[in-house]
């Protein structure tokens, strides 16, 4: 494998956010139910968190009280790091 060769390890985040905050969080989006209102809110938690995570597929779920988000949050890896470390 090339050393330069990079694939992604996904993470399923999980969020559960009050309706009025996270309609507050996508006032740029006039229907805040699609899915790039939900990739936005979680692109911005990340930076919130320095968290370098690639926003990918969110799901989403609703009550009159919460919105769960069910986010791909993808995390790029050398594999030549992997295997030099593989070998300790």
């Amino acid at each position: 494998m090339n050393s330069e060769e990079v694939t992604l390890q996904v993470y399923h985040r999980h969020f559960k956010i009050p309706v009025e905050t996270y309609l507050n969080s996508v006032t740029d989006y006039l229907d805040p139910w699609e899915e790039r209102a939900y990739q936005h809110f979680v692109e911005q938690f990340l930076k919130t968190t320095h968290d370098n995570g690639i926003v990918g597929m969110v799901r989403q779920e609703n009550d009159k009280d919460y919105v769960y988000l069910d986010a791909a949050v993808r995390y790029p890896i050398n594999h030549q790091i992997d295997l030099e470390k593989a070998g300790d």
